[in-house]
């Protein structure tokens, strides 16, 4: 028999934990630098589903995105804002 547990922490599908997982190495390895949107390296998602892998991680309030860029790998991965 099993127990489910509700954390108030939201699961992440496979693309959002590993592109987020990319974010939290950057920014421990590198914190002085920007962190770009990786390419998309998964062959069986289109960019479409990439870019909804983004927006959820924003909903969600785990990173900021500065789509100033024309091509989403010129994005930079931002910490949230903080709520006040």
């Amino acid at each position: 028999m099993s127990i489910q547990v509700q954390n108030a922490v939201p699961t992440l599908s496979a693309g959002q934990r590993n592109l987020y997982c990319y974010y939290l190495a950057h920014i421990k390895r590198h914190p002085h630098t920007p962190c770009y949107v990786p390419r998309n390296s998964m062959t069986t998602n289109s960019t479409e589903r990439y870019i909804k892998v983004i927006d959820s991680l924003e909903e969600l309030n785990l990173i900021r995105t500065d789509r100033t860029a024309d091509n989403y790998t010129g994005w930079i991965m931002l910490p949230p804002k903080q709520l006040q």
